[in-house]
C-alpha cells in the first residue's frame, strides 16, 4: 500500500473519533452538575432534564413543565420526565411583564393558563429556576412552594 493510500486510511479511520470527542464536549443532561443544593431541594429534578444550552459561559438545563393551576400571581406547573409524567410541582411568581417560553412562543407569565406547557431553566451549579437561559438577571422565578412526586 501506498504511503498516500495509508494516510488516506488513516485520516478515514480516525474521523468517527474526532467527531465523537467533539460531541462529548456538548453540554448534554448527561453532563450537566446540578448543584447539592439543587439535588437536595429536587432530588428528582435532574430526571426532568430535556436540553442542555451554554450562554454567557454558563451551562443551563431546560425542562419542560405543565401548567396545572393559575391563582393571580401564582403559577403551578408539574415538571415532566422524558415519559412526559410529572415528577416535581412546584408554584411560582413572578413580574407580570415576565414572558416564558410556551410552543416557541413568548409568552407572559401572567397569561399562562392551566394546560399550556412552559420551558423553565436553570443554571449549572446553582439553585434557581428562570425564563430564559442567561436570565440570571432579569427572568428569576420565585418558587413559593414545592413538592417532588
Amino acid at each position: 500500500m501506498s504511503v498516500g493510500a495509508r494516510l488516506v486510511v488513516l485520516i478515514l479511520a480516525t474521523t468517527p473519533l474526532v467527531g465523537q470527542a467533539q460531541d462529548q464536549s456538548k453540554p448534554t443532561c448527561t453532563n450537566f452538575v446540578f448543584s447539592q443544593q439543587f439535588l437536595k431541594a429536587y432530588p428528582k429534578g435532574a430526571a426532568a432534564c430535556r436540553e442542555v444550552v451554554e450562554k454567557d459561559g454558563l451551562k443551563w438545563v431546560r425542562f419542560d413543565a405543565k401548567v396545572t393551576d393559575v391563582k393571580g400571581t401564582e403559577v403551578t406547573a408539574d415538571f415532566l420526565n422524558a415519559m412526559n409524567a410529572p415528577i416535581l410541582t412546584l408554584t411560582f411568581t413572578a413580574p407580570a411583564d415576565a414572558t416564558l417560553d410556551v410552543g416557541g412562543q413568548h409568552v407572559k407569565f401572567s397569561t399562562l393558563a392551566s394546560g399550556q406547557e412552559v420551558s423553565i431553566w436553570a443554571p449549572e451549579s446553582r439553585v434557581g429556576f428562570y425564563s430564559a437561559p442567561g436570565a440570571l438577571n432579569s427572568g428569576k422565578l420565585k418558587v413559593i412552594k414545592g413538592k417532588a412526586d
